[in-house]
């Protein structure tokens, strides 16, 4: 069984809940009480305390990041360029010149941003990996 206590979970097993059945039986105690006393013993919460003890189906993780005091490496792998995306851009680029905008920026082989009437654009390139 799974109990939240001030956002920190604890995971019973069953020695420990057959302690708190027993304590239950033997004490005349609701579950809660019996639940709060085996934290109180095991001093997981301060004796007499109104922390609020949650009983909890699935714990609810959260992935926490932290961000490494190392710096990165620098990738030593040689980025391969399409060309026929390339090719499409350039067209795209020509094209664009052509109906008078003005091109901002090109990036690499993917994307491009042109200005026309003094609306900025930008178009981007991708291309689609045949599935199986």
């Amino acid at each position: 069984m799974t109990y939240k206590i001030e956002g920190k979970y604890y995971e019973l097993n069953n020695e420990d809940m057959m302690e708190i059945r027993k304590n239950q039986r033997e004490l005349d105690l609701s579950e809660e009480d019996a639940v709060r006393m085996f934290f109180e013993d095991w001093e997981y919460i301060p004796a007499g305390s109104k922390v609020k003890i949650e009983r909890v189906k699935d714990i609810q993780t959260k992935k926490e990041y932290a961000k490494s005091d190392k710096p990165r490496k620098a990738s030593t792998k040689e980025r391969k360029v399409d060309e026929t995306k390339k090719r499409f851009l350039n067209g795209f680029r020509v094209y664009l010149e052509g109906c008078g905008c003005e091109i901002v920026n090109l990036k690499t082989e993917t994307e491009l941003t042109f200005n026309f009437e003094n609306e900025q654009y930008t178009v981007k390139l991708t291309k689609h990996r045949k599935k199986g």
